[in-house]
């Protein structure tokens, strides 16, 4: 009789527990969903204000509504003073050189060759969990992040094999990258402090170092120029602000904190089937067959990496 309840009670836990991976995957798609759309608010943005003005001003206003809420639930403002050294390294890492990297590379580079890159950080954040993490992908989850990832090169080279033998690295390109192990950096330190305290703290108060680190070298090279913005440019600010700061960040590292940085990061290949779909709606783009299949591999890819049961620390 104890062993039958005994199954029971853990039969009820790993179905709560599946549930709440499947809520997890759905914010994370919605995440890749925002940042689908985010790039042409930041083209926009980058006619009037600088790479580091755009960045230091968003986590000022992200930091602010993050720390609110952590405080209207309850919890204490001030992290605790060992979790302040990875809030610094993840303000760094994940604000100040992926912000101003990723958006100084869309400006040199184009918009394909960007997403081609950030198509292959699964890869390299898998790469960095295990040497960090000691996090191991098995054979299905790297078989996900591989098709996932041709899924993207199919999505973003409009099914032409012309745009993927014409790409070449250049300035723009190699920042981008660089923008793309930032981020992974930001993503393995947010495991480690969100052990300590919550994700809207985490969040919160890397924003807060993340900004303070933006101003100081936007100061110290003359690029920090905040300049009163239009109301379409204001919108567009705003968007980034509220949707792809406080509600994606927040997402990303609920997801890294529930799932792990490997599978959180396979989301980010959902991000070019978005601008597929924006462009035949906004734009009246043609999207073909091998686009279609792209889109499918990608979900493909996303099904197979977060039900592969990788786990293995």
């Amino acid at each position: 009789m104890d062993i039958n309840i005994l199954q029971v009670k853990e039969r009820s836990k790993y179905m709560e527990d599946a549930a709440a991976k499947h809520r997890m995957y759905l914010l994370l798609a919605l995440t890749a969903v925002i940042w689908g759309i985010q790039p042409l608010c930041i083209k926009w943005l980058v006619t009037e204000w600088s790479p580091v003005t755009i960045s230091a001003m968003r986590y000022i206003f992200i930091s602010i509504a993050l720390l609110m809420i952590a405080v209207r639930r309850g919890e204490a403002l001030l992290p605790s003073r060992h979790t302040v050294p990875a809030l610094l390294a993840m303000g760094v890492t994940g604000i100040l050189m992926n912000g101003c990297m990723q958006f100084t590379g869309l400006q040199h580079s184009t918009v394909t060759n960007c997403t081609l890159i950030a198509a292959a950080s699964p890869a390299i954040t898998a790469f960095f969990a295990a040497v960090f993490l000691r996090e191991r992908l098995n054979l299905v989850a790297w078989a996900g992040i591989a098709v996932s990832f041709l899924g993207a090169l199919a999505v973003v080279s409009h099914g032409s094999w012309q745009v993927l033998v014409g790409f070449s690295f250049n300035y723009g390109d190699i920042l981008f990258l660089l923008a793309q192990v930032a981020w992974t950096m930001y993503s393995i330190l947010a495991v480690r402090v969100m052990q300590c305290i919550s994700a809207a703290l985490c969040t919160g108060w890397a924003g807060v170092f993340g900004a303070l680190a933006t101003i100081l070298y936007g100061v110290l090279t003359d690029d920090f120029h905040p300049t009163p913005l239009s109301a379409p440019l204001l919108a567009a600010f705003l968007y980034t602000v509220v949707f792809g700061g406080v509600m994606a960040m927040l997402f990303w590292n609920l997801g890294v904190r529930r799932v792990g940085p490997s599978v959180t990061s396979i989301f980010q290949n959902v991000t070019p089937v978005v601008g597929m779909i924006g462009g035949m709606l906004l734009f009246a783009e043609q999207i073909g067959m091998l686009q279609i299949l792209g889109a499918a591999a990608i979900f493909g890819g996303v099904y197979l990496t977060t039900h592969s049961n990788f786990a293995e620390k």
